[in-house]
């Protein structure tokens, strides 16, 4: 009896060795869990092979599992190039979904996207504007921006902004507690910051670099918490310069206490040839660098 495989199958496959469970890639293809369940046992009846076994942290593939993965991958990128080359001339459809630290994607993309929508309005677009590393290689995200640059993995690369950081606090907090005059007198002044053990990248420890002696009383997992909070007068803050020129914050020792980090733009390598991811990318490519002043600390009121 010849073997006949369905595209389907292989691709509910797929989404379930990526999320780990059935229900995971049941809420990635909007279909219940009990569906995925059935397509996957499908597909390992057609192989003759298992495909998923139970693992600590839920279904992890088999050998067999592990060596269909590259193949149905593949296989994922010519559906995706077959409806680019084939739908309608000049109309490109399908989701991409993007993925940001929540500074960029709250302040930054948030309000650039809709522009790629009216024109594009066939696109749907995804923003998860979190602050954590966006995994590509299960296709949590099509396009990630990150702070960090990737050692390893099939992506490609390219830096998509620098941007500045500079200590800020409030007009109240000043009041209360003077300017300082030198990095010293922030030995004894409250700072806001990060969690610790929440940290997703080193390039963001930055009281430790502000005074070692630094003492944060307000910690938050996200910088537009860690805004807000030095809005408040909470305490001092060192923020993205594109995200506090929109406040009444001050500047504290901006010419001593300057950072500067850069966003790069990840998507996994075999996306390269897929007609809506290129559009995504040139758009966030050319409306960052469309706005470059904006990620400068010169360019703001104050600076």
């Amino acid at each position: 009896m010849s073997l006949s495989l369905d595209w389907s199958d292989v691709r509910y496959f797929l989404e379930t060795a990526r999320a780990g469970r059935f229900s995971g890639a049941a809420r990635r293809l909007g279909v219940s869990h009990t569906t995925v369940a059935r397509r996957v046992a499908r597909l390992e009846e057609a192989l003759r092979n298992r495909l998923l076994e139970p693992g600590a942290g839920g279904l992890i593939p088999t050998e067999a599992g592990a060596a269909l993965i590259p193949l149905a991958e593949r296989m994922e990128t010519q559906a995706a190039q077959i409806l680019d080359r084939l739908q309608r001339p000049g109309a490109l459809t399908g989701r991409v979904r993007i993925g940001a630290p929540d500074g960029f994607g709250n302040a930054v993309l948030s309000r650039m996207l809709p522009g790629l929508l009216r024109q594009e309005p066939e696109l749907e677009i995804e923003l998860v504007p979190v602050p954590a590393a966006h995994k590509l290689w299960n296709r949590e995200v099509d396009i990630a921006i990150s702070l960090d640059r990737p050692q390893t993995g099939r992506l490609v690369m390219q830096k998509l902004t620098e941007y500045e950081l500079r200590l800020y606090a409030s007009h109240g907090f000043l009041k209360a507690h003077g300017k300082p005059d030198d990095r010293e007198a922030l030995a004894t002044m409250p700072l806001v910051g990060y969690i610790d053990e929440l940290l997703y990248t080193e390039a963001l420890d930055f009281n430790c670099l502000v005074h070692p002696g630094a003492r944060t009383v307000y910690k938050a997992a996200t910088v537009q918490a860690q805004l807000e909070a030095v809005q408040s007068g909470v305490g001092l803050g060192v923020l993205p310069c594109f995200m506090a020129r929109e406040t009444a914050l001050v500047p504290v020792l901006p010419d001593q206490i300057r950072f500067t980090r850069a966003y790069w733009l990840l998507h996994a390598e075999d996306d390269r040839e897929i007609a809506r991811i290129r559009r995504v990318i040139d758009f966030l490519r050319e409306e960052t660098r469309a706005r470059a002043a904006l990620f400068r600390f010169d360019s703001q009121p104050g600076g």
